[in-house]
């Protein structure tokens, strides 16, 4: 079976690579791993628990980097074992920027032995998208974590200078700052309005905050109609 899809980070390529390409990020970042051991220069021992049905159960097996390009595209390949029998997979990786972002556009394909082959494509299909969403909200996250080490450790008044520049020509990184994190993200991230996407994350919480305020001023607007109605000139109580 084939998947693909894409998702958008908040980070020049080069970093987002630079952060795929590093043992620590699948280790924090792929749900369930549980054992991620270097063979050789870029062949990885593996053993992860998908906590997910109907996938549900423990993995053993390889994975391959090869026919890497920096920061643009690389291809990987798995194989391995687990609850379905055996698995066979391969992906592509391919990494554009787009203004200060980077998308990420995956395809890849599973095949799985004739056990695992029995079992309802839809519903393997729908696993995969959420162990992928999972790891890309928490690459997201460390990207966010890097940026604002990045940030706090520039010299007093630098980062100041720097984030009135970026806020002023439009081109600030939200999720660089974390006084943005509002209520509203994690409201939007609950709701999944922008599918894990955190610029479209961000456009959805834009919306709400608009609309918020709008909702306020209409509320203030109907009490001070009620209000003539209950209170006198002088406050005093009408009969």
């Amino acid at each position: 079976m084939d998947f693909e899809g894409t998702y958008t980070l908040q980070a020049a390529p080069e970093e987002v690579w630079a952060h795929l390409m590093d043992q620590q990020t699948p280790q924090s970042s792929i749900p369930g791993i549980e054992r991620l051991e270097r063979l050789g220069k870029e062949t990885y021992a593996f053993t992860i628990h998908v906590k997910h049905a109907p996938l549900r159960g423990a993995y053993a097996g390889h994975a391959t980097v090869v026919e890497q390009r920096y920061p643009f595209s690389y291809r990987m390949t798995v194989e391995g074992e687990g609850q379905t029998g055996k698995l066979r997979g391969e992906w592509a990786v391919e990494l554009r920027a787009y203004n200060e972002n980077t998308v990420i556009a995956y395809r890849g394909s599973l095949h799985l032995s004739k056990a695992g082959a029995l079992l309802p494509e839809s519903l393997i299909k729908g696993t995969i998208k959420i162990l992928i969403q999972q790891f890309f909200t928490a690459l997201a996250d460390q990207l966010r974590t890097t940026t604002r080490r990045s940030f706090s450790g520039a010299p007093e008044g630098m980062h100041a200078g720097a984030e009135l520049e970026q806020i002023n020509s439009g081109h600030a990184d939200v999720s660089s700052y974390p006084e943005q994190v509002t209520l509203l993200h994690r409201v939007v991230r609950w709701l999944r309005l922008g599918d894990n996407d955190p610029v479209l994350e961000e456009q959805w919480a834009t919306r709400l905050r608009r609309f918020g305020m709008a909702s306020a001023l209409l509320l203030l607007v109907w009490i001070g109609t009620r209000l003539p109605k209950k209170f006198g000139v002088h406050g005093v109580t009408r009969p």
